[in-house]
């Protein structure tokens, strides 16, 4: 089992004190009296501001499910949202998976694009499941797997919420972009290129489960799934002037109509 390390944010908030202090000085007859002279000291507090609680979730049994999902309660309350531990328990490597939630008013699903070594069998990670949507008081929400993408390209679930189409669009998107470097790097040293595609974070996508008749907002996948190559060129730590360059010229191929 892998790892997981977590970094939390505090956030500082700094609060400026005046203290006033007026000295007068002495005055030459007929003339008027010199205004106070204020002086100010300015201190920094830091705050550090409490997370929000996570939610209390039900998982829906699934026993023929090729990843498991379960609260996290080693890590709750120590990170933003409902911990959860996805482990692959099926004989593949994991791309990319979808959550949906039921809860009232409406339900969300979160769509979860692996890096590029995706999740390797019985391997797991710990995600936060946001449940910003979550009305106090209400019944608990009820957390199912409802789509899986295989490295291999098989997939598995019931993809009742329509979202296979987002994740193969993305999927094709970053695809799409990692050769498009590949082939601008013909002829050179693309080690450490490489190398950084290999890190690739996860990407998680969270939308509301909005009631019929009501569409979705329109987002171009395949363009999402490019941008993050651009953006991870973007954040290279080293040989920077490369990666913007790489950055530079795929921003133009989408420009151009050619992504």
């Amino acid at each position: 089992m892998n790892r997981f390390l977590f970094i939390f944010g505090v956030v500082y908030v700094t609060v400026a004190l005046c203290a006033g202090a007026s000295a007068q000085q002495p005055t030459a007859p007929q003339r008027p009296a010199p205004q106070p002279r204020i002086t100010t000291a300015t201190a920094t507090m830091g705050v550090q501001l409490p997370l929000p609680p996570a939610v209390e979730v039900d998982i829906r049994d699934q026993p023929d499910s090729p990843i498991h999902i379960a609260m996290d309660e080693a890590v709750k309350g120590r990170m933003p949202g409902t911990p959860l531990k996805v482990r692959n328990d099926s004989s593949s490597t994991v791309a990319a998976y979808v959550l949906r939630v039921d809860v009232e008013p409406f339900g969300l699903s979160q769509m979860v694009i692996l890096g590029t070594k995706g999740l390797a069998v019985s391997d797991a990670r710990v995600q936060a499941l946001p449940m910003s949507n979550y009305r106090e008081g209400s019944a608990k929400p009820v957390v199912s797997v409802d789509y899986v993408q295989f490295a291999d390209g098989t997939t598995w679930g019931e993809d009742s919420l329509g979202r296979s189409k987002h994740v193969a669009a993305y999927l094709k998107g970053r695809n799409d972009a990692i050769a498009r470097v590949q082939e601008m790097l013909v002829g050179q040293d693309a080690t450490e290129i490489n190398g950084m595609f290999e890190r690739f974070g996860s990407a998680s996508f969270a939308e509301p489960n909005l009631p019929a008749g009501r569409p979705q907002r329109y987002i171009d996948w395949s363009v999402r799934g490019f941008e993050e190559v651009v953006n991870v060129l973007r954040r290279m730590p080293r040989n920077t002037e490369l990666g913007r360059d790489l950055a530079k010229r795929l921003e133009a191929m989408t420009k151009n109509g050619g992504q």
